[in-house]
């Protein structure tokens, strides 16, 4: 094949590119032989240096003898100039032979990789699943653009991880009162028939109040090479026990109430709590000790105890001493408590609330309130001291109450409307409830550490005892012996070392996830503790969210 171009010609030879350039007194530069090259539609060939630096040369010495009339014009110089070489492609499959990579070495004025070549390449390398069809062709597209020589890579086949069955889900067929399900719970509304003590769901017995749904298959997955991957089935999980419910004995799958009561979701079951019901909490009545669910269609006065297994409902005012609940305490009213001394640094209060689950009211003060749920005041929290996971001023929708004054002692954060007050009376928030038990574990694993390695000490010193000895074979025994005890007692220190590492990570993660939501005012004199770092505020903010930084604790606009 040979082209002209102006007074030079190309030939294209076993992908090498020849140039027949006779000399004449017109000078040859490299820049003016790249541009007879591009002409000639070898521009994207690889240009080959050495050989074009020669042909320059001799050019340069030939035209010299032509200006001095020592030879004549029109010698022609043949040299190869350039080379074509076709795109190359790499197909590698990684060491779990889920995934296929291809790198594609642009052409220098060759053929591109087609998508058919790179597909039959994999083929070759041994891939018959998951070829990644989009990836193949925009790979090979953008290859074909590339400069030459450059190199493009891209997944083109993907392994299919195998999928684990679903173990058994709890459907709750009841409308129940509490919010701790541990288990994902599909709710369907409308399945039973509810009797109402005021605003309390009720079921008879024989309802049914649960139904378990059968685990499901676990789905294979395949490696790019075509090797099966089994998949775990899911497991049946076993009912939990709980009062007040049954097996149905037509269906293993279908919980139902043994007796007429209040229903309490617990894990993967539910109680039927008995129900006591009353009118109010006085003098009159007395305190109430009840083993199930108790229901208050009043108040509770003031010096009064009421402890149930149960859930609790107030549906108007409680003033008393003493609120216990092994379930959930919902009080339609206030909680009204007043400060009784000061012992210390510490108030006493004269209203206990206490709940297994969640606390909801409408208001509270001078309280001291603990669950291991969530504390959720629609509209005010007032000096009150609070242990919970979380607590919420406001609804879900709307988070808009205040809290003023008081002691937080929280796992989960907090979100309200109004944090702090114009007076700037102290307020302090403290979000150590889940790394407390993280950080006694650690004191435990140190302590046990520092025991570990001062008898580790003690071993050495023993062993550098014996090596000044005769080393007689009990003395060589005991030596060894010596060692492997030191060597265990080392390994036991580098887990304890590790265990300790592990549990100031998990303690990290927690203090940078929790934080203090406030939609609407932050005041100043509002204490907030993460871990060992604590920031006061010391101006009024708008929306703003308090939370732990790797710089520290910080407020931020929302």
């Amino acid at each position: 094949m040979t082209v002209n171009v102006l007074a030079c010609q190309f030939s294209l030879k076993d992908d090498l590119v020849f140039i027949h350039m006779p000399v004449t007194q017109t000078n040859l530069t490299a820049d003016l032989l790249k541009a007879q090259l591009q002409q000639a539609g070898y521009g994207r060939c690889l240009l080959l240096q050495d050989q074009i630096k020669n042909l320059l040369l001799e050019y340069q010495q030939i035209q010299q003898k032509i200006k001095q009339q020592l030879q004549a014009e029109g010698h022609v110089l043949k040299y190869k100039v350039a080379e074509r070489i076709h795109a190359q492609l790499k197909v590698e499959i990684s060491s779990d032979a889920m995934l296929a990579t291809a790198e594609i070495t642009a052409a220098y004025g060759g053929n591109p990789v087609s998508a058919n070549e790179a597909v039959k390449a994999g083929q070759e390398a041994g891939i018959v699943f998951g070829f990644q069809k989009e990836q193949i062709l925009q790979l090979v597209a953008q290859a074909s653009r590339a400069e030459p020589g450059s190199k493009i890579s891209a997944e083109i086949a993907a392994g299919k991880l195998p999928t684990p069955g679903r173990d058994s889900v709890f459907e709750l067929l009841i409308r129940d009162m509490s919010n701790r399900s541990k288990q994902p719970i599909a709710r369907s509304e409308g399945k039973v028939d509810l009797r109402d003590f005021g605003a309390i769901a009720s079921v008879k017995t024989g309802e049914a109040l649960m139904r378990r749904h059968p685990p499901t298959k676990g789905k294979e997955g395949m490696t790019v090479t075509g090797t099966r991957l089994s998949a775990l089935d899911g497991q049946q999980l076993p009912w939990g026990t709980a009062e007040g419910s049954a097996v149905s004995a037509d269906n293993p799958d279908l919980l139902v109430a043994s007796r007429d009561g209040m229903p309490r979701l617990l894990d993967n079951c539910v109680a039927v709590d008995e129900v006591f019901v009353i009118n109010k909490v006085d003098a009159g009545s007395g305190h109430i000790i009840f083993k199930g669910a108790v229901v208050i269609n009043g108040d509770v006065a003031e010096a009064m105890k009421v402890i149930a297994g149960g859930n609790v409902f107030v549906k108007g005012i409680f003033e008393g001493e003493l609120i216990e609940s092994g379930g959930d305490i919902t009080i339609g009213g206030a909680i009204i408590g007043h400060q009784v001394s000061e012992v210390g640094a510490d108030t006493v209060l004269s209203t206990q609330v206490r709940a297994k689950g969640n606390v909801h009211c409408t208001l509270a003060q001078y309280a001291s309130i603990k669950c291991e749920g969530r504390l959720t005041v629609a509209k005010q929290l007032l000096h009150c001291q609070v242990e919970a996971d979380s607590v919420l001023a406001g609804t879900e929708e709307k988070a808009n109450g205040k809290i003023v004054g008081g002691r937080y002692y929280l796992g989960n954060g907090l979100r309200c409307g109004n944090l702090g007050a114009p007076s700037g009376s102290l307020l302090q928030i403290t979000l150590n409830k889940q790394m407390d038990p993280l950080i006694e574990k650690q004191n435990v694993l140190r302590a046990s550490l520092v025991g570990l390695k001062a008898e580790m000490e003690l071993v050495k010193q023993h062993v550098d005892q014996l090596k000044q000895m005769d080393k007689s074979p009990a003395v060589q025994e005991q030596m060894a012996a010596m060692v492997e005890e030191f060597e265990e007692h080392r390994s036991i220190a580098s887990a304890f070392i590790a265990d300790i590492k592990q549990l100031e990570e998990q303690r990290r993660q927690l203090l940078l996830s929790v934080c203090i939501e406030v939609t609407q005012q932050l005041f100043a004199g509002v204490e907030s503790s993460f871990g060992n770092e604590v920031l006061r505020t010391k101006k009024e903010y708008g929306a703003s969210r308090i939370r732990l930084s790797e710089q520290g604790v910080v407020v931020e606009s929302l």
